[in-house]
């Protein structure tokens, strides 16, 4: 997993988050709320949804919060990595945010996965 969240708030706009996304060379960013709390996720393809049938600028000013994909499936920092590959494969999903007594402490993805995989 990536440890620590590269996160954004519900406020920040779509311009901010591919920002973010470009600078950190990420495909997806965690939304946390005030409270500490992670409340959805922005991806690469919840921007390019944004997209449709608006001008670059109308799609960059739109607010995390309109395009997200709302909660975060998480699993917990002590799971086995088969548990977690069974778990996002069975909800055909890319990444986990991963907690550690209940906080989000990072995120596992698939292509942590490969990378784990390639690696060994």
């Amino acid at each position: 997993m990536h440890r620590g969240i590269i996160s954004c708030t519900p406020d920040d706009t779509v311009g901010t988050v591919a920002k973010i996304m470009v600078d950190r060379e990420i495909h997806a960013v965690v939304v946390m709320d005030g409270e500490g709390q992670a409340v959805g996720v922005v991806s690469q393809t919840d921007m390019v949804l944004a997209r449709q049938g608006r001008t670059p600028d109308e799609a960059r000013a739109m607010r995390a919060r309109e395009v997200m994909t709302p909660g975060c499936a998480t699993c917990d920092a002590d799971m086995l990595l088969s548990d977690a590959v069974s778990l996002l494969t069975a909800r055909r999903m890319h990444r986990l945010v991963v907690t550690e007594n209940g906080q989000p402490v990072g995120v596992i993805s698939m292509t942590d996965v490969v990378r784990k995989i390639i690696g060994e």
